[in-house]
């Protein structure tokens, strides 16, 4: 026989999937509220996984291990000597192993200038010194604890400086080339301010470039022509002192000729009665011609 339904019986049905798909949509709904509002919390916000948490916990204890074992900056004095190991060598110099919180991509390091680790000048760095070397001895010339930054030094500390109405023109003294310029070099001869050798006081010819005769921490012998007692600057030369004499004849005629009056020993009057200018205001007066010529030329383009 067959079996049929009553109508009872299928509108019964029809009451139990349309609740069905009621809940069924309800659900849904509750899920896309949920997800708009969680993409709606900014991320540093929303709560992290326990593992997560932990990592970086784990990571932060281990940079706090770190950083104690590492002596603190302010027990480091500027002018006391250190011992450590070279870790990284670059152009400008090395980095030693210090021991102290420095910080940085090199905690924990020191910097040696290529130019403090001695006097003569050095042109490549990995020719003196490479990673692993003992470096023992070093003073300590610099301490930044803000920017947690320490500077070492090899070379010997430098001789109490004298004042430069100690020395008097004429003397002859060694020196030290300091550093170069296109118009000379600085001579560093002791005193608290360093002599300028102009480039025509070096061979007395033409000089294209002052470094085929002179480098930094060359020794050379020089003799002092100039001194300015008032704005503490002086004047040296390598020549002779008739070479001296035959430059400072066409120095002359030249500040004669374009500014009005000679030049001679600081303190020397001309002719008219009134002061001449010395060595050193002819060279500040090239310099001044100079920077004149940089700035007109500069407004032209």
């Amino acid at each position: 026989a067959t079996s049929t339904s009553s109508p009872q019986a299928n509108s019964d049905k029809a009451k139990l999937s349309s609740s069905k798909n009621k809940s069924k949509s309800k659900s849904a709904s509750k899920k896309k509220k949920r997800n708009a509002i969680f993409k709606s919390i900014p991320p540093k916000q929303r709560k992290s996984k326990g593992k997560q948490s932990n990592k970086v916990k784990s990571n932060k204890s281990k940079n706090n291990i770190n950083n104690r074992n590492f002596k603190p900056l302010k027990d480091l004095a500027v002018g006391s000597t250190i011992s450590g190991t070279v870790v990284d060598v670059c152009d400008f110099g090395a980095f030693v192993n210090i021991g102290y919180a420095t910080r940085g991509s090199r905690a924990g390091t020191a910097l040696l200038h290529i130019s403090q680790i001695r006097t003569e000048r050095i042109n490549n760095i990995h020719d003196v010194m490479k990673v692993g070397d003992v470096i023992e001895g070093a003073r300590v010339i610099g301490v930044d604890p803000k920017k947690g930054e320490v500077g070492l030094s090899l070379r010997a500390r430098r001789q109490k400086r004298k004042d430069v109405s100690s020395w008097k023109v004429g003397d002859e003294v060694e020196g030290k080339v300091d550093s170069l310029l296109p118009y000379g070099a600085f001579i560093d001869i002791g005193a608290n301010v360093n002599g300028l050798l102009h480039i025509s006081r070096v061979t007395g010819g033409a000089i294209e470039n002052i470094r085929h005769h002179l480098n930094e921490g060359d020794s050379i012998s020089v003799h002092i022509i100039d001194i300015d007692g008032d704005r503490k600057t002086m004047a040296v030369s390598m020549l002779d002192k008739k070479a001296d004499m035959y430059l400072d004849k066409r120095m002359n005629q030249r500040m004669k000729k374009y500014y009005g009056k000679g030049a001679a020993a600081d303190g020397e009057k001309g002719e008219d009665g009134n002061m001449k200018s010395t060595e050193l205001d002819y060279f500040d007066q090239a310099i001044k011609e100079l920077e004149d010529a940089l700035r007109d030329k500069e407004g032209e383009e």
